[in-house]
């Protein structure tokens, strides 16, 4: 699953790797992957382009052009990218290859189809993607309980649906906002103006530790290189329901959250406020 651990491998081994190279050309496959321009456009204005740089925005890779443009992708759910030699096979999820100069290019494959990329100069593509409506990044260092507090003062949801509003929190997924609660020992279900400022300071720092974590395993995908991540998946509580959680041995429980599928432990995250949990190790 990419999330934001996968992404920004990726991300860093694209600086390593492409910056400042041109695209010698490239082929799309899947015509619906190009959000925009249209697919032929957007072959003609990539070719003999150089790449100046490479970030992440949320769970957007963005890579800006010599001409202005910036280059968007989007993973998705299962989406993938990694750098091969030209001419390499293509499996049956490639849906755009990128040829490179050096003899190397770049695919991208999803096996759902979901994937996307987008080019245009970087105001359109802001404003088309509306990257400046996203909120600030879990993994910068100005992420601390006094901000994550603000982000959550006065919104009447659950704390669960409030953490994957990418206006409150930039690039926090399912999987991570599940292991973060476990972690921080909260409930998923509880209103986001509910928490007290122990409560939030524990969940700050349980969000930047699954991040951190994350990366240090490089994620649970293949990175850019076609080396696997060491990271699960299936981690603590996500994805493990009805499983013992590792710190209590209580059955995992599993409840659809505003519409996401979500993952928790009824003892170790009471639903009311209860005083903070002794340190507990990842299983991962």
């Amino acid at each position: 699953m990419a999330e934001v651990p996968e992404v920004e491998i990726i991300t860093r081994d694209l600086r390593q790797a492409v910056v400042g190279r041109r695209f010698t050309g490239a082929e799309v496959l899947a015509p619906a992957v190009v959000r925009f321009p249209e697919p032929t456009a957007f072959v003609e204005a990539l070719r003999g382009r150089r790449v100046s740089s490479a970030s992440r925005r949320a769970k957007f890779i963005l890579m800006p052009l010599d001409d202005g443009t910036v280059l968007a992708l989007h993973f998705m759910l299962f989406g993938e990218l990694a750098l091969r030699p030209t001419g390499s096979e293509r499996s049956p999820s490639t849906l755009v290859v990128l040829g490179l100069e050096g003899g190397e290019e770049l695919h991208l494959t999803d096996s759902l189809g979901y994937a996307r990329v987008a080019l245009a100069h970087s105001e359109e593509l802001a404003a088309r993607l509306k990257l400046d409506e996203l909120g600030p990044e879990a993994l910068d260092d100005g992420f601390t309980p006094d901000l994550l507090a603000q982000r959550l003062r006065r919104r009447k949801s659950p704390l669960k649906t409030v953490l994957l509003n990418q206006r409150v929190i930039a690039g926090l997924g399912n999987r991570d906002a599940d292991e973060s609660l476990w972690r921080a020992g909260i409930d998923p279900r509880r209103m986001a103006t509910s928490l007290s400022a122990a409560e939030v300071a524990r969940l700050t720092q349980a969000i930047r530790a699954v991040l951190d974590e994350g990366l240090r395993m490089r994620g649970t995908q293949r990175d850019l290189f076609g080396v696997q991540g060491l990271a699960k998946h299936r981690r603590n509580v996500f994805g493990r329901a009805g499983a013992p959680c590792p710190r209590c041995q209580t059955p995992v429980s599993h409840q659809r959250v505003g519409g996401r599928n979500t993952h928790w432990c009824a003892t170790c995250q009471p639903a009311m406020a209860q005083p903070e949990l002794p340190a507990q190790s990842s299983l991962w």
